[in-house]
C-alpha cells in the first residue's frame, strides 16, 4: 500500500548519501568542526521538517473534528424539523412518530456517544430510527395538510439518516499510519541531533535538550489526541442532542 512512499524515502536517503560522499571530504568535515551557521542551517531544516509534519497532522485532524461536531448539529436540527413536521400527522401517528424520535435522540445521547470512542455505533439507535421511518411511511393521510406534513417529515428524516451515516463513517477515520511514522522519526532525530554532534557537554545544554524532548513529545501527543473526533479529551460531545430534546419539550408545550 505504501510502496511509493517507501521508494521515495529510500530515494531521498540515497540522494543524501551520494551528496555526503561527494562533498563531505573536506578538511572541516574530516575534523568535525562546523561553524554556527552550518549547525543552525541543519537544525533549521530538521525543525522545519517536524513542524511541517505536525502542522499537516493537526490541520487534518482539527478539520475532521470540526466537521464531526458540525454534523451532530445538522443531525439534531434535522431531528427537530422532523419532530415539528410530525405535528401535522393524524393524532395516533403523530404520537407514535414523536415518541420514537424522542427515544432515538435519548439513545444517541446516553448510549451511542459513550461507545463512539470504541469505534462503533449503537445498534439500538439504528433500530429505533428505522422504526420511526417505518411508522412515518405507514401513516395514512387523507387531508392535503397531512400529506404535506408527512412529506416534510420524510424529507427531514432522510437528512437524519444522511448525517448519521456520515458520523458512523467518521468514527473509525484518522490520519494514515505512515504520516505518524514520519512524525515520530522526524521528532526523534530532532531531539537526537544535538547529542549526535556532541553539543550536550554541559548541564545547561542538557536541560535545553530535555525541553526540546518535552515539546516534541507534547506535539506528537496532541496530534494523536486530535486524530479521533469521538475520543477524549477533545471528543465531540452530545450537546446538540441535548438541545434537540429541549426543543422537543418546547414544541410539546
Amino acid at each position: 500500500m505504501y510502496i511509493v512512499s517507501v521508494v521515495s524515502v529510500i530515494g531521498g536517503i540515497a540522494f543524501a548519501f551520494v551528496l555526503g560522499k561527494l562533498f563531505g571530504k573536506g578538511h572541516r568535515a574530516a575534523s568535525g568542526e562546523f561553524s554556527g551557521q552550518a549547525l543552525s542551517l541543519i537544525g533549521g531544516v530538521l525543525l522545519s521538517s517536524f513542524i511541517m509534519l505536525t502542522g499537516f497532522q493537526v490541520a487534518g485532524s482539527w478539520s475532521a473534528l470540526s466537521t464531526a461536531r458540525a454534523r451532530t448539529y445538522d443531525e439534531a436540527r434535522a431531528l427537530t424539523d422532523t419532530y415539528w413536521a410530525a405535528g401535522g400527522l393524524p393524532d395516533t401517528n403523530r404520537t407514535k412518530v414523536r415518541a420514537l424520535l424522542k427515544q432515538y435522540t435519548r439513545e444517541v445521547r446516553t448510549v451511542e456517544f459513550p461507545v463512539l470512542a470504541k469505534g462503533h455505533t449503537s445498534p439500538e439507535a439504528w433500530q429505533t430510527l428505522d422504526q420511526a421511518r417505518a411508522a412515518l411511511s405507514t401513516t395514512s393521510t387523507t387531508r392535503p395538510d397531512q400529506q404535506t406534513a408527512k412529506a416534510a417529515a420524510q424529507s427531514s428524516l432522510a437528512t437524519v439518516y444522511q448525517t448519521r451515516t456520515d458520523r458512523a463513517a467518521q468514527v473509525q477515520s484518522g490520519m494514515p499510519l505512515i504520516t505518524w511514522l514520519a512524525l515520530v522519526v522526524a521528532g526523534g532525530f530532532l531531539i537526537a541531533f544535538p547529542a549526535i554532534l556532541g553539543l550536550i557537554d554541559k548541564p545547561r545544554n542538557l536541560v535545553g535538550l530535555c525541553f526540546v524532548g518535552a515539546a516534541v513529545a507534547f506535539a506528537i501527543c496532541l496530534t494523536a489526541q486530535l486524530n479521533h473526533a469521538f475520543r477524549q479529551p477533545f471528543a465531540v460531545r452530545p450537546t446538540a442532542f441535548s438541545f434537540a430534546e429541549a426543543r422537543f419539550q418546547q414544541m410539546d408545550s
